[in-house]
């Protein structure tokens, strides 16, 4: 058994109203290693950047606190695993729609931004996501003004 399957058969026990596909499992744990990824460029994942991350996919997928902390430990480990943010983003699927992609690089912009401010490797990350996912520059920019905005107002 893989370690994906095993963080996929962690995650997976949360209550939905109906049952989720398996790849929409592998699509949340790739979207958590992936913002992890984003928050740890720096060197480190801060606690508020910890926090930030579990309140955020907390809300996104309707998970509690402690399920939110688990998919945050899952996607750590599938961090470490993957050798770049390209097979993560192959893990999310090709599927996702220009608001799908908007949502991924302002989750991601948001997260950089958790400290208060968003520094040169973190902003040099997003950018590139921004890019694979086939943002323009303007749309990129616009979605890094909002999270700037957020973070100083939150710091």
């Amino acid at each position: 058994m893989s370690l994906l399957t095993r963080l996929i058969d962690l995650v997976r026990g949360v209550a939905h109203p109906e049952p989720l596909p398996t790849d929409f499992q592998e699509e949340r744990l790739a979207l958590a290693a992936l913002l992890v990824h984003v928050a740890r460029v720096d060197g480190n994942l801060q606690a508020v950047e910890r926090r930030d991350l579990v309140a955020l996919l907390a809300g996104r997928f309707g998970l509690s606190d402690s399920m939110a902390e688990r998919l945050v430990a899952g996607g750590d480990a599938l961090d470490r695993e993957v050798d770049d943010i390209t097979d993560l983003i192959d893990r999310l699927g090709h599927h996702l729609d220009d608001g799908r992609k908007r949502d991924l690089v302002a989750m991601a912009f948001r997260i950089a931004a958790a400290d208060g401010w968003i520094g040169e490797f973190e902003d040099d990350l997003v950018w590139r996501l921004g890019h694979l996912l086939g943002l323009s520059d303007d749309a990129i920019r616009a979605l890094r003004a909002d999270a700037a905005r957020a973070g100083a107002a939150a710091g």
